[in-house]
């Protein structure tokens, strides 16, 4: 009974020993995380990723100075809009400049400076900029001009055939016809 014993527990050390598996690095994360890692030479004050599934920002400088007020509903709002363009695999970078009143903080002027090149993502990243509001802890806004860095990563979910009859689909609503 006790060289069973020994034989069981033995077997179970191999087990658990032989389950232990390496960690596999993912390389998205790597990138995502390099991209939002804290830079203070960085020329911008924030920067953004945008996925389907994820909206990560991260602040370059001035944290003690002005903070980007939490709005996870919309964040939520921007990847469900992503979702829609997620029928390539595709990453775009693209910048906005940002001018603030120096009285109250809010925005004033949202211009793009680096554009992604497809329409639509320049178009929804204009829309996000313009929802975020400020806040400042030392009480006097600063700064009043600043860059946003936004990563858009767009990937594709569906097959070729699914995009097609999706499309098709859109033009018989459009025109009206079967």
């Amino acid at each position: 009974m006790r060289s069973l014993l020994v034989f069981v527990l033995f077997l179970a050390s191999i087990m658990i020993i032989s389950c232990k598996t390496a960690e596999v690095k993912d390389p998205m994360k790597e990138r995502i995380d390099e991209y939002l890692s804290v830079d203070p030479e960085a020329k911008e004050l924030f920067r953004v990723l945008m996925m389907s599934d994820r909206y990560l920002l991260s602040q370059m400088n001035y944290a003690d100075r002005i903070r980007r007020n939490e709005d996870s509903g919309g964040d939520r709002y921007m990847t469900e809009e992503l979702k829609k363009f997620d029928k390539i695999d595709e990453e775009r970078d693209g910048v906005i400049a940002v001018w603030l009143y120096p009285d109250s903080g809010r925005l004033m002027k949202v211009r793009p400076k680096k554009l992604t090149y497809l329409v639509e993502i320049d178009k929804l990243i204009v829309e996000d900029i313009q929802r975020w509001s400020f806040q400042f802890p030392a009480k006097d806004v600063y700064p009043t001009q600043f860059d946003v860095r936004y990563r858009v990563i767009l990937r594709k979910t569906l097959s070729d055939e699914e995009i097609m009859k999706e499309v098709r689909e859109k033009i018989i609503e459009k025109t009206g016809s079967r």
